[in-house]
């Protein structure tokens, strides 16, 4: 029978869709597999074993606050400090001596804490209305006798300009105290007192929270990983020119409940970060440039509180929970030398109307004025009536419904016309007040995202508002005034289209782009009067965060299930929306979090890392200027129904990616699932899942090691120096243990033990096709073996070609690197294989490296023998 033989020398096209299999006329299916799974492309063409991740944290989960009442020695009411409330204050007595105590809990015995949290505490300026700042300590007890400064470096500044807020923990940790107080440092002026909004103390009540990550960058060597839990941020700083560790820096308090937390959107300038979400006003945090080290006084790195909006846009939501409008009433007299075509102006609220005739009889006047009036920004656009008999008045201006809102006294000068003494008198019967309100509050839900673009904050979309945009002022943030149409006022403006125009994000890449659930749009101009949104592209979005790699904006279509590119094209003079992943669309499924990695410091290619609802993960390699385009997948340990581990959130923090890995494991008996939540870090000097590395520094160090309750009762893959050990379980405490011989390792040479999760890397290419575009004809459809298959391979140790080890040759002995010996990874060619098991029509090895080695697949070469 005749032989034929095919070399797929790159494998850029990733893991195809099953519904590929027949298109063997496809460039993409001779560089692609059926799977690949727990590999990674390599730009240059080949694909290698992922990283592992390392263990960086286990994660704060739901938090509660006791609900003891504390007391207040010198003001109250006490009870208003630990409500949850915030805006309910206990005030203190005036002039408060140094170190005076503010608040003091007794629980009656001792009791565990988590946090203490100080929220909006400010100086009340006294009778003078002096201006002062001021510092407040916390102090524990075990008695009520001995106090001891909590952390005990925390300390907080309040002043009469601001309320400050804080969260704050007991740096020895792990003790329990009785007592809590809060003192103020200085003396305060004669007349202040303190106003304090909440002072609790906070434990975890012991219920998974659900967790979300983000970026906080202050500059280009220092970036901070936010892991969002219900009720707290918790930052840590990622490894920098002076440390390659992920260290913890503080917590700052976050209002957000679990069933928020997935649905909570960031935005950041400089050193300050926004945070949205739908149910609770924006929260602002700031980063302080100060992290506490615990050997001096020193105040938290990042602090939080809400975001300082003034003149929030109104809008008349005219239905049943509206304000009741108050009609305005105001009265206007001309002099009577006024005649028929003088022209003049009315001033409302600092807005000048256009130009108005005097008429020859008082209904011309009066119409005039009406027509005028209704036609300014400041009024809807109906409302305003205006009546009188007499021709200089007096008329009745009556300013109603949508239009109404509580007014100043008008005024009004001659701009042209006869001479003579033209006053105009305006006279306030009634102020009135407005159907309108702040478009976000706490009835109408709040903001759902934001992004800082061309000097102004831009908000996408509110809980009521789903389909407007609003923007600040341009040089001023927080201020939403937009009544004066000035180039530098805030815009309010709402997306219209024949497609559903819900925002789902807002992002100031190339442009201000804005994608809804049924189209994509881009902003154009940048003032009230100059913009313009422009639908480009009619596909809508999945509700995910769009990421920007390479030039472009990438995005989740609304079906859940197709990456999209969303790039400007000079030739339609357009944007367009590129399905990217049309080939391997059966690796995105509904995603929970989307995050895109633009290099390493250790690798040049670009990924994106998609999480799937099921816990699995995607992971795109691409590079737009050479057109490779490839997905491979991420598949955490999946030992059984009930024992296995999923994906939650990523995040990409400078060149590092974190994910949040879920262990579950049902507990024997039940249909309860033991479930632990990990920080962890995808490093490629990782080879395990949630790996954990000691350096042992004592004799019984080297007989056990402590992996954690995530590895409570599981099996786990453990390396001693650079040798592979037989896996083995961890008890009910997550701790592994060692023979005498084991130890021998590493005690007393001072190497390490690494252990973690394992996971097996995988590679099988599309069924053989060894003979297109030749006489003999192609081969994909028949029954045919491999006789004869090379594998080329650069440091790579641990091989198995369907399920059978195999050595990999170069200038030496062939290895395999079996358990217990030294791990040698090999350059070379794995040769003289017949993988494929046999006849069959789809012929075709399945590659897999199940141990924690190194594989870096380079090309195959097959000889097949076909009927």
């Amino acid at each position: 029978m005749p032989k034929s033989q095919f070399l797929q020398s790159s494998f850029a096209s990733g893991e195809l869709s099953p519904l590929i299999l027949g298109r063997t006329d496809l460039d993409q299916y001779y560089r692609g597999g059926q799977t690949a799974e727990n590999v990674v492309i390599v730009p240059q063409g080949g694909i290698k074993r992922r990283p592992g991740t390392k263990y960086v944290s286990t994660p704060i989960q739901n938090l509660s606050r006791r609900q003891n009442v504390p007391t207040m020695p010198t003001g109250g009411p006490a009870a208003n400090i630990n409500d949850g409330n915030p805006l309910t204050y206990g005030i203190s007595g005036a002039s408060l001596n140094a170190n005076s105590v503010l608040a003091e809990y007794n629980f009656g015995t001792p009791v565990s804490f988590e946090f203490i949290d100080l929220r909006a505490i400010s100086i009340v300026p006294g009778q003078l209305g002096q201006e002062d700042t001021n510092t407040v300590r916390l102090e524990v007890s075990s008695n009520g006798t001995t106090w001891l400064q909590f952390g005990p470096a925390n300390k907080l500044n309040i002043s009469t300009e601001f309320e400050s807020s804080g969260r704050f923990t007991y740096e020895s940790g792990g003790q329990s105290w009785q007592y809590f107080r809060l003192i103020i440092e200085n003396a305060l002026v004669f007349g202040q007192t303190a106003k304090i909004g909440e002072f609790n103390v906070k434990f975890q009540n012991g219920l998974v929270s659900p967790i979300k990550t983000f970026d906080f960058s202050i500059g280009s060597d220092e970036h901070y990983l936010g892991v969002l839990t219900s009720g707290n941020i918790r930052f840590y700083r990622a490894p920098h020119s002076g440390s390659s560790d992920t260290a913890y820096v503080g917590d700052v308090i976050a209002p957000y409940d679990p069933d928020d937390v997935a649905d909570v959107r960031d935005v950041q300038t400089e050193n300050v970060m926004i945070t949205f979400s739908k149910n609770h006003a924006p929260d602002r945090i700031i980063f302080n440039g100060v992290i506490p080290d615990g050997n001096q006084n020193r105040f938290p790195a990042f602090t939080s509180g809400p975001v300082p909006f003034s003149n929030v846009p109104q809008y008349d939501y005219n239905d049943s929970d509206s304000p009741t409008p108050v009609s305005a009433v105001q009265t206007i007299l001309f002099a009577n030398s006024f005649v028929s075509g003088d022209r003049y102006q009315v001033d409302v609220q600092g807005v000048l109307s256009k130009n108005i005739s005097f008429g020859g009889d008082a209904e011309s006047t009066a119409f005039n004025l009406q027509k005028n009036l209704q036609e300014m920004p400041i009024f809807g656009d109906t409302g305003v009536t205006v009546t009188g008999s007499s021709l200089y008045g007096p008329y009745t201006i009556t300013v109603s419904n949508e239009s109404a809102q509580p007014l100043k006294l008008f005024s009004g000068f001659q701009t042209s016309g006869s001479s003579g003494n033209h006053s105009i008198t305006f006279s306030r019967t009634v102020v009135g007040s407005s159907r309108k309100e702040d478009v976000w509050s706490n009835a109408r839900g709040f903001p759902l995202m934001g992004a800082f673009n061309e000097g102004r904050l831009w908000i996408g979309g509110t809980k009521s508002k789903r389909q407007s945009l609003f923007a600040s002022k341009a040089g001023d943030l927080f201020n939403f005034f937009s009544e004066e149409g000035a180039d530098d006022d805030g815009i309010f403006v709402t997306i219209n289209s024949r497609n559903l125009t819900e925002i789902v994000d807002v992002n100031p890449d190339r442009g201000l782009q804005i994608f809804c659930s049924g189209a994509e749009f881009i902003v154009k101009g940048n003032t009230p009067s100059t913009v313009i949104i422009e639908a480009e592209t009619q596909l809508g979005s999945f509700n995910l965060e769009s990421k920007a790699l390479d030039g472009a904006t990438l995005f989740i279509n609304g079906n859940g299930n197709t990456l999209r590119q969303y790039l400007y094209n000079f030739n339609e003079d357009a944007y367009t929306s590129n399905d990217i992943s049309v080939l391997s669309s059966h690796l995105i499924d509904k995603p929970l979090d989307m995050a895109a990695l633009d290099g390493t410091s250790s690798e040049d290619a670009s990924w994106v890392f998609i999480i799937n609802q099921d816990g699995t993960a995607s992971v795109l390699n691409t590079v737009r200027s050479q057109d490779i385009n490839g997905f491979t997948k991420w598949k955490p340990r999946n030992v059984s129904q009930d024992e296995y581990t999923t994906l939650e959130s990523c995040s990409v923090v400078g060149k590092e990616l974190y994910v949040v890995s879920v262990y579950k494991k049902r507990i024997p008996g039940s249909q309860v699932f033991a479930t632990v939540k990990c920080i962890e870090k995808w490093d490629f000097e990782a080879v395990f899942d949630g790996q954990k590395e000691v350096d042992p520094a004592s004799p019984i160090e080297y007989s056990q090691m402590s992996l954690g309750l995530q590895f409570a009762n599981t099996e786990v893959g453990v390396i001693a120096g650079e040798t592979i050990l037989p896996n083995r379980t961890a008890d009910a405490n997550g701790i592994i243990y060692f023979t005498p011989e084991e130890e021998s390792l590493t005690y007393p040479s001072g190497s390490s033990y690494k252990a973690g999760h394992n996971f097996t890397a995988s590679f099988k290419s599309m069924p053989v096709n060894t003979n297109p575009g030749t006489r003999s004809g192609q081969n994909a459809m028949r029954e045919k073996k491999i006789t004869n298959m090379n594998l080329r391979v650069l440091e790579t140790s641990g091989v198995y070609i369907d399920g059978m080890p195999v050595p990999v040759r170069e200038l030496g002995p062939a290895s395999n690197s079996p358990l217990n010996t030294p791990l040698s990874p090999k350059t070379g060619i794995i040769e003289d294989n017949r993988g494929g098991n046999g006849w069959s029509t789809e012929v075709v090895p399945l590659i897999t490296v199940p141990g924690p080695t190194p594989f870096h697949l380079q090309s195959i070469e097959y000889e097949v023998e076909s009927s």
